[in-house]
């Protein structure tokens, strides 16, 4: 059986709806059937409570999606269809911050994320869970070299901007964003890379008048997105 999978009601229900390819669905009520009824394409099965808390001890209202392999999409797909703007997280580590970050991504409208293969969160289950949903109609591309990728996007117009504080560096709320853009945030130690700063077009930092000295990059992520995509609506 597969582990990687998705739990929950409205997570499993609105990723079924939107398309999303589940090699298995296990449901806990026969009423939960009929909810699936029309695709013959995905199995889906009656299972009791029991047998779906052997599979995980998360509030799962019933509902298990099973996922084969997660899909990841090649770069090129970006130089062809040049969406206004691209999320990059240049090695973010901890399950629970890439969830997050997904789901206000998502929130944003932003349909596109870059994740880094080595040092740095894959997809999975716990990722999927925090993510809420927020992985739907979402594009995931997992690339060995984030500063190749950067410069071959930036070959075919892509703008590269990351959250740094540097001597270059302006506050988000002054940085007016070119179209394609590609919005990089670091991850929760070491920040960007220098091999990404290297390519970067412009540096950006949260102007903070606090005690506190670094925010979460889950929600810095938040603040920079929501800026970024609402200046390029």
């Amino acid at each position: 059986m597969p582990k990687l999978f998705v739990c929950g009601r409205n997570s499993v229900l609105e990723a079924y709806k939107n398309g999303f390819k589940f090699s298995l669905i296990l449901v806990a009520d026969p009423m939960h059937l009929k909810l699936f009824q029309g695709n013959s394409k995905t199995k889906v099965q009656l299972v009791s409570k029991d047998e779906i808390k052997q599979i995980t001890n998360e509030n799962h209202q019933g509902f298990i999606g099973f996922i084969e392999s997660w899909n990841y999409l090649n770069v090129d797909h970006l130089i062809k269809n040049q969406p206004k703007l691209v999320l990059a997280l240049d090695k973010v580590q901890d399950p629970h911050n890439l969830g997050a970050i997904i789901r206000t991504a998502n929130a944003a409208g932003v349909k596109d994320i870059i994740l880094t293969k080595s040092q740095s969160a894959e997809i999975s289950t716990t990722v999927l869970k925090i993510a809420s949903g927020g992985f739907i109609g979402v594009n995931f591309y997992r690339v060995n070299s984030l500063s190749a990728t950067l410069t071959k996007l930036k070959d075919h117009n892509y703008w590269v901007y990351a959250t740094t504080l540097d001597e270059k560096a302006l506050p988000h709320t002054i940085v007016q964003y070119n179209t394609p853009s590609v919005l990089v945030v670091g991850n929760e130690g070491e920040g960007v890379s220098k091999s990404v700063l290297s390519v970067t077009d412009q540096t950006v930092y949260i102007k903070q008048t606090g005690t506190v000295q670094s925010l979460n990059v889950s929600v810095a992520t938040g603040i920079v997105l929501f800026d970024a995509i609402n200046k390029l609506d």
